[in-house]
């Protein structure tokens, strides 16, 4: 099995002028990319950093979000990309967490100074790595000696993924390249991509993007990257660039799907999407528009594993469950004292494969798996052809838009505002992005509240933008039920409340 660095290098000479990677400043072949990425590699390995030592990157949608990755690969550095909607405060974990060596960004993008940020949370830190702020409108020109040293192994960390932890800060979960390798030729064979394929890849980060993170660049295919996304431009770079994979959140195909019909989108074979529920009604929708195939794919990034229906499965297959698991995953269904639960029942998915990450960088996450299964926290049920549906979550998380917030993160922080008495943060649902955050809030005597003041706070605390509450319900008491917040009775006050689009 190759590794990435391996395949670029291969499409150099194989395919030298077939497209690689795209936005919306610059085009590049990948011989072009393969030379960027050695060139890339000799300047990082000069720095004399020392291989295994983490290479982060905090940036938008971007064509330098694998281009860097495929350099600090190929130099001996684990990759941890950093998506640019998050925080301060999550940046400050992650770094804490992985001591990298160098930290990479935008200088400023849409409404934010990500070099001054950088700034500000390197400054709180014991040992700050060294920093690269990206040039706008050029890739920079990272010059350094060819390099003898092989790129990042089968068996090494090739790359890390920060996702929400219990208590709402970061796990960083690592993937060696065996495990990612496993995961892209699951990918290349049931979704049966080919060099030919054009990703274009709407969603930030690297759940939907997942396809293209892995597979793409190990089959020669083209990625396409949208920096903003919104749903007019999307559309039109559906007829200009002509994908046949187009990787998405549902809250973004929701937004696309009344446009659809005005547009020529017959390259579009898979719609490939992650992160969140993905209604029947809007897989109906967009396969009724056009003549691709709705392809969920379940599996966190602190897991690995993961399971999607294949593009000719069953309408009812594809619109209802997350199909079978894939690239050697196994999924059971226990009950609360771990034994498989009998067929048709409802239980929680545990999950153990060849993709599964490697480990953890810091204490979250180990406690996530069990005798060497993972505890996905979620509630499943197996129909008679193998295919698992999603039922429910165990605990409380708020899905908004694919992004997952932890209620108790934004609780903790809430409680310390003068103005606040009682606090719980629940979920309201949403057309669009299924689920909104809402803050219930019982206001200190004498005090009124308003949603823009705790917005303010949250925002001033470094929260990135998907966490801080969209809603806001004042209450004269929080509903109980023993000792405890009542979740459930609490959520339907607020969906009755909050009301807004």
């Amino acid at each position: 099995m190759e590794t990435i660095p391996e395949a670029v290098a291969r499409h150099k000479i194989d395919r030298p002028d077939a497209p690689a990677l795209a936005d919306d400043r610059f085009r590049l072949s990948w011989g072009e990319a393969a030379t960027w990425m050695e060139a890339t590699a000799g300047w990082l390995a000069a720095k004399g950093f020392g291989r295994g030592r983490p290479v982060v990157a905090w940036l938008p949608n971007c064509a330098e979000w694998n281009l860097l990755r495929f350099a600090a690969e190929r130099a001996g550095h684990p990759f941890i990309p950093v998506p640019a909607s998050q925080g301060k405060r999550e940046l400050k974990s992650i770094l804490e967490g992985t001591n990298p060596a160098l930290l990479i960004s935008k200088g400023k993008f849409r409404r934010r100074d990500y070099e001054a940020e950088c700034d500000e949370v390197c400054s709180q830190l014991d040992a700050p790595p060294e920093r690269l702020t990206l040039p706008e409108g050029t890739l920079p020109k990272l010059d350094g000696p060819e390099l003898s040293a092989p790129a990042l192994g089968l068996d090494e960390v090739v790359h890390a993924l920060a996702t929400s932890g219990s208590e709402g800060i970061p796990k960083i979960a690592y993937y060696t390249g065996e495990a990612a390798g496993q995961r892209a030729l699951g990918q290349i064979e049931i979704l049966d991509l080919h060099a030919d394929d054009i990703f274009l890849v709407l969603s930030h980060g690297t759940g939907p993007a997942r396809p293209a993170w892995l597979a793409a660049p190990m089959i020669g295919a083209s990625i396409v990257t949208m920096p903003i996304f919104s749903a007019e431009p999307a559309l039109a770079l559906i007829e200009t660039e002509r994908p046949s994979l187009v990787c998405a959140t549902p809250a973004q195909l929701a937004m696309m799907a009344p446009g659809l019909g005005g547009i020529d989108a017959a390259c579009v074979r898979i719609w490939y999407t992650s992160g969140a529920v993905m209604p029947a009604s809007l897989a109906e929708e967009l396969e009724s528009l056009t003549n691709a195939a709705v392809v969920s794919t379940y599996g966190g990034a602190d897991f690995g594993g993961w399971a999607c229906p294949a593009p000719d499965d069953a309408p009812d297959v594809r619109r209802h469950t997350v199909g079978k698991p894939r690239g050697g995953t196994e999924f059971r269904l226990v009950d609360a004292d771990g034994a498989d639960v009998a067929a048709g029942e409802i239980g929680h998915l545990i999950g153990r494969g060849p993709c599964c990450v490697g480990g953890y960088l810091g204490p979250a996450g180990r406690d996530s798996w069990i005798d060497g299964w993972f505890q996905t926290g979620d509630l499943a049920q197996i129909d008679g052809q193998g295919n698992y549906a999603i039922i429910g979550r165990m605990k409380n998380v708020i899905v908004r838009g694919g992004d997952k917030v932890i209620p108790v993160e934004i609780e903790t922080i809430l409680r310390t505002h003068a103005q606040i008495d009682q606090v719980a943060v629940v979920p309201v649902p949403d057309a669009i992005l299924g689920e909104r955050v809402c803050a219930c809030v019982v206001p200190a005597a004498g005090t009124e509240l308003a949603l823009e003041t705790l917005r303010q706070y949250l925002e001033a605390r470094g929260f990135a933008y998907y966490k801080i509450p969209e809603r806001l319900v004042i209450l004269d008491a929080l509903p109980i039920v023993g000792d405890k917040v009542d979740q459930r009775k609490l959520a339907e006050i607020a969906a009755a409340k909050a009301g807004g689009p």
